[in-house]
């Protein structure tokens, strides 16, 4: 139904975006790298947008590129993957990223995401091995931090806090802490100040 969605971001949590598009505020749900990485509120963006319908909701879905919105396509068509569960594998996972995972049936790392467990992450291996289409010839930069991120926020997580709450903290001791090489307990400790 709809293609893309540009326009100024109005406001921004770390489960969706509102974009204003001539007045009009569209809520999009997106991956968490978008908010702690690429999307700031006040700036112009475009989304690539998915709309998921159920018997009782409808929600927008949008990503920075066409391919990660294949990519959701793709993993909500597995049994057991629910659009909640594809934006948070696409937030700690580049497709490059998760192409060498399921290629080399790496269960340690696909169960590093937010709510993958060991039999989530074989059924992903089984129902992905050999579909998925890494862009080799274009070079996908990770975020320096990117990883540090995800860890600090899994420990977060595993210690009481929802994403969110977990998400907000790190991304603000991000941003407040200077250090170019800042070690994951360090970090850990300046986010629970946050929360």
């Amino acid at each position: 139904m709809y293609e893309s969605i540009k326009g100024k971001v109005s406001y921004l949590t770390p489960e969706y975006a509102v974009l204003d598009v001539m007045g009009v505020g569209y809520k999009v749900y997106i991956p968490v790298n978008l908010f702690t990485t690429i999307i700031k509120e006040g700036i112009d963006c475009q989304l690539f947008t998915s709309l998921v319908v159920r018997e009782d909701d409808m929600r927008l879905f949008g990503f920075i590129s066409r391919k990660d919105r294949e990519l959701f396509e793709l993993l909500t068509s597995i049994s057991g993957i629910g659009a909640k569960t594809a934006t948070t594998i696409i937030g700690h996972m580049s497709l490059e990223e998760l192409h060498q995972a399921i290629e080399t049936k790496n269960i340690p790392l696909l169960c590093k995401i937010p709510g993958i467990g060991k039999k989530s992450a074989e059924r992903l291996i089984v129902e992905l091995t050999g579909r998925l289409k890494p862009d080799t010839s274009i070079k996908i930069t990770k975020p320096i931090h990117h990883e540090l991120m995800s860890d600090a926020t899994l420990a977060l997580i595993r210690l009481g806090y929802n994403q969110k709450v977990a998400e907000t903290a790190i991304k603000k001791a991000m941003e407040s802490v200077k250090e170019p090489n800042i070690g994951l307990p360090h970090l850990i400790t300046c986010a629970l100040k946050n929360i």
